[in-house]
């Protein structure tokens, strides 16, 4: 059997800490360790249960739920915990810095049950899931601008050192939802040879779709 999915859930409402727990009974592979009602409190959990799952509020008492997963990220003691935000902001600046602050998922409060078990499953794989209408959100920006908000394009050399110049121009264009033959058109190269580049990019992204390829390039600062 598998190792259970060890969660903590970071909400300074107590209702909602209740609700998910409430949610989670009857999944077996998943166990609630903790709970924490601010930042302060989250990162002690953090140290002190090591759960592989953080559920974060972006909206804490003290300090931001980004910043929060900020520091998760910068301690080596709890850098390999996921965390995923849980909020009621639909917003496409708080999402994208919650992502590139370590974030690999980004869940509104009013998303499914279904949803947010999806999100805890993916997380403790390491796979990023954002909510459906903040993915619209992330693909529209990009049709209207090359960058999203906040972003800053990387430094030619390092984050992007393993993908080629045409590689790159195809994760751009995925980005803003060109379909393969619309790559194929755009790029004046050939239906196989956009179909390999993917093959290559999600090798060298070690992502499995196009979604979850969008989310890792913004959090690298790919786009």
């Amino acid at each position: 059997m598998e190792e259970e999915i060890r969660l903590t859930v970071v909400d300074d409402h107590q209702i909602v800490r209740l609700g998910i727990s409430h949610l989670l009974k009857g999944e077996e592979d998943i166990c609630l360790v903790g709970e924490a009602e601010c930042g302060a409190e989250a990162l002690e959990l953090a140290r002190s249960v090591r759960p592989h799952v953080m559920l974060v509020d972006v909206k804490l008492p003290d300090i931001s739920g980004i910043e929060v997963v900020r520091r998760l990220k910068s301690s080596p003691e709890t850098a390999g915990i996921q965390a995923v935000m849980l909020t009621v902001y639909d917003d496409l600046e708080i999402a994208s810095e919650a992502i590139r602050a370590g974030a690999v998922g980004y869940i509104l409060k009013d998303s499914g049950r279904d949803q947010l078990l999806e999100a805890i499953r993916s997380a403790r794989m390491g796979m990023p899931l954002v909510s459906s209408s903040l993915a619209q959100k992330l693909v529209s920006s990009l049709f209207r601008t090359d960058v999203l908000p906040g972003a800053t394009k990387p430094v030619q050399g390092e984050r992007t050192a393993d993908l080629t110049e045409r590689e790159l121009e195809v994760v751009r264009l995925v980005a803003k939802g060109y379909s393969n033959k619309s790559v194929a058109r755009e790029l004046s190269i050939s239906l196989s040879t956009v179909k390999t580049h993917l093959h290559h990019i999600f090798q060298k992204m070690e992502v499995q779709g196009r979604a979850q390829l969008i989310i890792k390039a913004i959090k690298e600062g790919i786009i």
